[in-house]
């Protein structure tokens, strides 16, 4: 067999930022396309036309952790290319959608789609790239890929629609999408697949419960969470999940195992995961509805508006991954959670006579710093210190805590500010209240992010050998370079002789 040509790590860093890129940034970029959506396709309320954004996070985060699971059973790179071609042939479908069912329908393929590329990428990142300075540069460039894409969604999403229509900010997707699933199998290693079987009702009472819970908050924004059908979807969601975490105890191969919850660290990552896309999520709906209702600004200066977040999130996300190798995440959550509250507070003075300069800029950009902040962090926190063979997993559950995130950001923190403001009450005093509840809540996740510091300072932390690393013949070195085998040929296991370093 030839020798094999050395691929730079740049370019496998590149190939699983660029897919998620695209799921996070169809998060955001149907935001301001929404009525014109909602003209050409004949949605009667806006209740109905929020589900364009809410189906797609309802299957995304609901399917993350099953994704995750699949990954590590089926092979990553599989996975990868899978959730590729689905996404791009969903993002298809949407942009010639001739009305709302099939675009709703649409985005729901999407979201699977998305749930299998995220959890295969991230798996992919934590389990090629050794823990070190190799590992800390690949999840900095994948925390401001993550938390600025969904920033960028707003500006991309502004400028296309206003110059080619809403159909464009979903068919933009389908040549790139083509592009990075025919690059990743000539890219990336494919490793092996796990010996074990999926936990397939695990995988349906998770699924299936997560999905009616964003499905329940969604709903309760809207019509009320003492609603009799938000109850009853509620209701279901609290008894299937019940359902998992008995499953859970009882299956011989566990969806989500109880050793990953038992890593130092991994569990109160997640949750400050969860809280830090509540935030997010519920500050940016708050500050577009703000700056377009009460500044009066277009699609396109909305998208322009929060270029200084956009940003930001990458300079916060390049700190944390300059200090995330000295400090560990729990400190650096820390810092990102503390700029968050002040943020928060800042915002909380938003007025009908405010300015974007003075009741906009200084707050939403600070939040940006912090997210970046936080995300690398949390993301670290989470996967550094587990096994090879769940890192799929750990990807999917981080993932899904996310997504969850995001949508219970929107439904529960919204309908909080509105009840807190008081019937009758002008939406920017919404607004104002809403901003003051995220910094509440950065001020929860910086007391849970306390938790990763006494993990760090206990000295319970270790990086585990990668086995994808050994088994593929590939390795990803401390300095970011990619070590790949010289000669030798690759059995049914993906093992391979002759190995050799070239740089």
């Amino acid at each position: 067999m030839a020798d094999e040509r050395p691929r730079r790590s740049g370019l496998v860093l590149g190939l699983l930022c660029l897919a998620q890129f695209l799921v996070v940034l169809d998060t955001t970029i149907v935001n301001v396309a929404l009525p014109g959506i909602g003209a050409d396709l004949g949605f009667t309320s806006e209740a109905g036309l929020q589900y364009v954004i809410s189906l797609y996070a309802l299957t995304f985060g609901g399917l993350m952790i099953a994704a995750g699971r699949a990954a590590d059973l089926l092979g990553r790179r599989r996975l990868l290319v899978v959730g590729l071609l689905v996404f791009t042939l969903a993002s298809l479908t949407c942009g010639a959608a001739p009305n709302a069912g099939v675009l709703l329908t649409a985005r729901v393929v999407q979201g699977v789609g998305s749930a299998l590329v995220s959890s295969s990428a991230l798996a992919l990142l934590t389990s090629l790239f050794a823990e070190g300075t190799a590992r800390n540069r690949a999840l900095g460039a994948w925390g401001a890929v993550g938390g600025g894409a969904g920033a960028c969604g707003l500006i991309l999403g502004g400028t296309l629609t206003d110059l080619l229509g809403w159909p464009s900010i979903f068919l933009i997707n389908v040549p790139i999408g083509l592009a990075a699933a025919w690059v990743a199998p000539r890219l990336l290693p494919a490793g092996d697949r796990g010996n074990v079987g999926l936990d397939l009702p695990g995988a349906v009472t998770l699924t299936a419960g997560l999905g009616l819970l964003i499905l329940g908050l969604s709903q309760g924004g809207h019509a009320g969470f003492g609603a009799d059908p938000v109850i009853g979807v509620l209701a279901g969601a609290v008894a299937l999940l019940a359902a998992f975490a008995v499953i859970q105890r009882r299956a011989s191969h566990p969806l989500v195992a109880p050793r990953l919850l038992r890593v130092p660290g991994v569990a109160a990552a997640n949750i400050a995961a969860l809280t830090l896309t509540m935030i997010v999520a519920s500050s940016l709906f708050f500050t577009t509805l703000y700056v377009q209702q009460v500044l009066g600004l277009t699609a396109l200066q909305t998208g322009l508006a929060f270029l200084p977040n956009s940003v930001l999130v990458v300079a916060g996300s390049a700190l944390a991954t300059r200090l995330r190798h000295r400090l560990g995440p729990g400190v650096i959550l820390v810092a990102g959670f503390a700029i968050l509250i002040v943020a928060g507070l800042l915002l909380s003075g938003v007025s009908a006579d405010g300015t974007y300069v003075t009741a906009v800029l200084p707050g939403f950009a600070l939040i940006g710093f912090g997210q970046g902040m936080a995300f690398v962090a949390a993301i670290s926190g989470a996967t550094r210190s587990v096994a090879d063979s769940d890192h799929g997993l750990a990807s999917g559950v981080v993932n899904s805590a996310q997504q969850v995130g995001f949508a219970v950001g929107l439904a529960a923190v919204i309908s909080a500010a509105v009840a807190l403001a008081g019937p009758g009450a002008r939406p920017v005093v919404s607004y104002a209240t809403g901003y003051l509840l995220d910094s509440a809540l950065a001020a929860v996740g910086l007391l849970i992010s306390l938790a990763l510091v006494r993990t760090r300072r206990s000295g319970k932390d270790h990086a585990p050998v990668s086995a994808v690393q050994m088994r593929a013949g590939v390795r990803i070195d401390r300095n970011g370079r990619i070590a790949f085998p010289v000669t030798g040929t690759h059995s049914a296991s993906g093992r391979n002789e002759n190995e050799g370093d070239m740089s």
